[in-house]
């Protein structure tokens, strides 16, 4: 479950520089060098980048849950 978010996260963000390169080169060298650019910019231009940002999105709260799920050890009742 972790990799698949991370899979989502990488995806969504590799969309959001590339609309962003296609927006203005400093749109896109922003978002590569600093990744809360390229956040600011899918909000900013929400109608372009809706699928891109929902991807991102899911990808961060699966990552985060298979991240927590894959440190428990099993429970054995007594």
């Amino acid at each position: 479950m972790f990799w698949i978010g991370a899979l989502l996260c990488i995806v969504g963000g590799l969309w959001i520089v590339v609309n962003a390169f296609k927006e203005s080169i400093w749109w896109g060298l922003g978002s590569l060098i600093i990744p809360l650019v390229g956040l600011i910019f899918a909000i900013m231009n929400f109608a372009e980048n809706k699928i891109p940002l929902l991807l991102y999105v899911i990808g961060i709260v699966v990552l985060f849950v298979g991240g927590a799920f894959s440190g428990q050890a099993p429970v054995v009742a007594p």
